[in-house]
């Protein structure tokens, strides 16, 4: 095992200070990251390439769908996708629990995890009253098929994000890579999580067909065309989505920055929305402390990476033996287990130098991005805290309803669904790259 030299060490503790601060909850995280990252500026980085170690491209890239998703959140574009998966299901308890993990994983494929679940988290309340259901075992499907549907493309979640502009690759590039694997994931998390609800489905079901008329009534009470608030705001969101979306898959054919795809998106959002005075209002939805946080994430681990300890424990991990297979069992297990405990945020920041010096060491670099953004992604969803759609999801639950919702209970629908999954993928990833 390598030694550890005092610069080293001195950055893995203002680096374990600050995630023991995150983890905490005593402190909002962005002000314990920053805090942590001025003190890692001072000490280790000692005021060199301040700039040069945040990720201004993703920044820029969050910041510009921040925007856009802002702008069709005004719209009552989400409630409107929703209600329609609803009356597509019939309001049959069934098909709701694929319908609706299915609309989850694939808006969050190309919405951030955190609108999904505000818009479908009261949504949900409202059509399991009609439907007869309880809340929480589809809200926790619902959560859970969200994470894994975000690891499908390069937009989906912000470890992707974070994985995909610092290491240039395309919107494409995932759309091969992770977004296969996604899929089968999302299927065995529908199939599991409605088969560990199966009596409750089934006294549903039972009550409909026993009383057919209840549920016309239901039906009747769900009108998608009134959840729409802003028409020209709806159309032009779609367009902005679009643009990026676009600007994203033909990246590595322009040489467009992911940063400029997303920015374009946001600047047409707000020329277009200026002339109705919508400009304030929706740069009022920029979560501005969110960014911080990325900013803050990136220069403690630039103070990492400058002391050498990243690149120490990429050794570490080619010491153990077994080459790609071995890299991507610990890349994948270690991604998960860190995301259940952390947000997945600060964990895939921490691993994309690791990655970055694997790939240095000759071993293939997309099976390493694949594996550490699989991890991390699922990985969050094996507890209440591992992810940020989680704490959204249960949080407008206790709100909502009143009741709250402790670990155990949680982790009793989702720690084996979250199992199965990773295991899944463990044996995919192995099978397909190594």
């Amino acid at each position: 095992m390598p030694e550890v030299n005092g610069t080293q060490a001195i950055a893995i503790a203002v680096f374990a200070a600050s995630y023991a601060a995150i983890i905490s909850g005593k402190v909002d995280r962005s002000i314990a990251a920053a805090a942590g990252a001025m003190a890692m500026a001072i000490i280790v980085l000692r005021g060199h390439d301040l700039a040069g170690v945040v990720n201004w491209d993703m920044l820029l890239f969050i910041f510009g769908m921040m925007v856009v998703i802002g702008a069709m959140e005004r719209s009552g574009l989400f409630r409107w996708l929703g209600l329609h998966a609803v009356r597509i299901a019939r309001l049959d308890p069934l098909r709701l629990f694929i319908v609706l993990p299915a609309l989850a994983a694939v808006s969050s494929a190309f919405i951030d995890s955190i609108t999904v679940m505000l818009f479908l988290g009261i949504l949900t309340i409202e059509v399991c009253r009609l439907a007869r259901l309880p809340v929480l075992p589809l809200l926790i499907a619902e959560i859970t098929a969200a994470n894994i549907g975000g690891a499908a493309t390069m937009i989906g979640d912000p470890p992707n994000v974070i994985l995909g502009t610092h290491f240039g690759l395309a919107f494409s590039d995932f759309l091969f890579g992770t977004a296969p694997l996604a899929l089968v994931g999302v299927v065995i998390n529908i199939g599991l999580m409605t088969w560990l609800a199966r009596h409750e489905i089934g006294e549903a079901r039972t009550y409909f067909i026993q009383h057919p008329q209840e549920r016309a009534r239901a039906l009747g009470e769900l009108r998608p065309s009134q959840a729409v608030n802003d028409r020209s705001m709806f159309v032009l969101g779609w367009i902005a989505l679009g643009c990026v979306v676009v600007l994203l898959a033909t990246h590595r054919m322009t040489g467009i920055p992911v940063g400029i795809a997303g920015v374009s998106g946001a600047s047409f959002v707000l020329v277009t929305s200026a002339p109705r005075r919508k400009t304030p209002s929706i740069l009022a939805s920029v979560d501005w402390m969110t960014l911080l946080f990325f900013a803050a994430l990136f220069l403690l681990v630039g103070g990492l990476e400058s002391s050498g300890a990243l690149e120490a424990l990429a050794g570490m991990i080619l010491d153990v033996g077994g080459g790609l297979a071995s890299a991507l069992t610990i890349l994948l297990w270690t991604g998960a287990v860190g995301s259940a405990v952390v947000d997945n945020v600060p964990f895939a920041a921490t691993m994309t130098p690791v990655v970055e010096h694997l790939s240095g060491a000759g071993l293939p670099l997309l099976p390493l991005v694949w594996a550490a953004a699989l991890g991390t992604d699922i990985g969050g969803n094996a507890t209440p805290i591992g992810a940020s759609a989680n704490v959204i999801g249960l949080t407008t639950y206790e709100r909502e309803t009143g009741d709250h919702v402790g670990w155990g209970t949680y982790m009793r629908r989702a720690l084996p669904t979250t199992l199965v999954v990773l295991i899944a993928m463990h044996g995919l990833l192995i099978l397909f790259h190594a």
